[in-house]
């Protein structure tokens, strides 16, 4: 890194100009966890959905052992927990072009020329469906721990010695008391979303990078990108100056992460790579709280592309002593303040029984960046969309529009533009994605659709199913011979066949 470059480099960072200043990461700290620039821990789980039917008794027991399980963890400031969901109809033929390459090699291995069948089944398909994608991540931050516990961490770090690479990854930018309590808070949250009947997984740093740098331009990078990581080779780069060996070392994660640059374009609209993009957030929670499909249903009608982030953070009530203090003083001067002090009086009591937790929402679409004029279209219909998801407040005005649109981003850091609301977890948790259908088969020779829009893989004769029998039932021109010969046909072209 070059002098003026270490000189402008803080200050640039401050002016939050380029895409790289919002992204926290530092480095990996083991297979599954990240470290950010103050010492945070961060692991990314993928969620692929629902084993089960969600009904009415199915989606009331999740939200009761969500209260239950998840909320020892957040009854105090430290760690989080943000919540991604993706959705976008413009992804979903390269998806549905990767689940129909076993196929095609298969047609091909046995002297098949079918491919018109393929191309027409992916056109089809691809006017019904939408790539979607969810994604929970978690953090632990230092806030988690006692002064003085803090106190030795500092002196620890003051006294650890290191090269002068200021331009690199630093390898022990995590706070090593914090990692115990990190596994702790994975080892708690994965058992009970398998309990609860949701497929995970946590997800490996590598994969993690590729994922967070292909969601955060959706598709401005190739699906073999690999990040460069402690532990890995490090590409050879010409050293610039003496007493700097940044250029010997792993290259910062935000430099990797951050393929394109960002140029605002006016107080709501950015346009970053291929798209115009823009945000809003969440400014008034939801007065009452509708599941996650009422939302996505509206949207998925017009096919609007969208993305979304919910954060939450433990600790709700003490977030707001300042708030109560100065309610409590005001609360003579005009009847609004004491409803205001009313209020955190009444959460301060409920958290007394259940978790009280702090929630902030951004959310985010795009359009071709030579049409501005659809991204218009776009963010209005999302702003609809979620103002009559129980009745929220959003707003476009954030001060910073590239802000507002890096914080429904994925992994990237543990904040947003969105202003903090608190809210009992039980209620916030009937926010969540939780009846997205998943299938047991990660891929499959017969795909079928979920009624929502959701391609579902289907494959027979695997050791996933021991046995299976298929029971076709329809009124007459309802589609049943057409169903038996597509299984069939799957059947015939499984992955493997020769």
């Amino acid at each position: 890194m070059g002098i003026l470059s270490s000189f402008l480099s803080p200050f640039v960072k401050i002016l939050r100009q380029p895409v790289e200043s919002f992204i926290r990461l530092e480095t990996s700290d083991d297979e599954m966890t990240f470290a950010s620039s103050d010492g945070s821990l961060m692991t990314l789980v993928r969620v692929d959905g629902a084993r089960q039917i969600i009904g009415d008794a199915e989606y009331k027991k999740i939200l009761d052992d969500c209260v239950v399980k998840f909320g020892a963890r957040f009854d105090r400031p430290g760690h989080a927990l943000q919540i991604y969901f993706v959705r976008n109809p413009e992804r979903i033929g390269e998806e549905i072009r990767l689940l129909l390459r076993p196929n095609r090699e298969a047609a091909r291995n046995i002297g098949l020329e079918i491919d018109d069948i393929f191309d027409e089944r992916a056109r089809n398909l691809g006017r019904y469906v939408a790539h979607e994608e969810i994604y929970f991540v978690l953090w632990t931050r230092p806030v988690i721990l006692t002064k003085a516990d803090f106190a030795r961490e500092k002196e620890h770090a003051r006294k650890r010695k290191w090269v002068v690479a200021p331009g690199a990854q630093y390898p022990f930018a995590a706070v090593e008391a914090l990692r115990t309590r990190h596994k702790s808070f994975i080892n708690a949250i994965m058992p009970a979303l398998k309990e609860m009947g949701i497929q995970a997984a946590t997800i490996e740093v590598h994969e993690a990078m590729r994922i967070m740098r292909i969601n955060l331009f959706q598709g401005s990078a190739d699906s073999d990108w690999k990040a460069c990581l402690p532990g890995d080779p490090i590409p050879p780069r010409a050293q610039e100056s003496r007493g700097d060996v940044s250029e010997l070392l792993w290259p910062p994660l935000p430099q990797q992460l951050a393929s394109v640059s960002g140029r605002i374009i006016n107080d709501h609209m950015v346009e970053m790579g291929r798209h115009v993009w823009g945000g809003v957030d969440m400014v008034l929670g939801p007065q009452d709280p509708l599941p996650f499909p009422a939302l996505l249903n509206r949207l998925a009608e017009n096919r609007t592309p969208f993305r979304m982030s919910i954060l939450l953070e433990g600790g709700g009530v003490q977030g707001m002593a300042l708030q109560s203090f100065l309610s409590s003083v005001l609360a003579v001067t005009n009847p609004e303040n004491k409803q205001v002090k009313d209020s955190l009086e009444g959460l301060s009591v409920m958290s007394r029984s259940e978790p009280v937790v702090k929630i902030r929402a951004s959310f985010c679409t795009w359009a071709p960046k030579n049409n501005h004029d659809l991204l218009e279209d776009r963010v209005s219909e999302l702003m609809q969309a979620v103002e009559s998801w129980g009745y929220c407040q959003v707003s476009q005005l954030s001060g910073d529009p590239l802000d507002c649109v890096m914080s429904s981003a994925l992994g990237i850091a543990c904040a947003s533009t969105a202003p903090p609301g608190i809210a009992p977890l039980h209620e916030v948790m009937r926010l969540l994605p939780w009846q997205r259908a998943s299938s047991p088969f990660e891929k499959g020779s017969i795909l079928f659709r979920t009624t929502d829009g959701r391609v579902w893989p289907y494959q027979t004769g695997t050791n996933v199913t021991t046995t299976w029998f298929d029971l076709v039932l329809a009124q007459p021109g309802g589609g049943k011979s057409v169903l038996m010969n597509t299984l069939n046909l799957g059947t015939c072209l499984s992955a493997g066949v020769s």
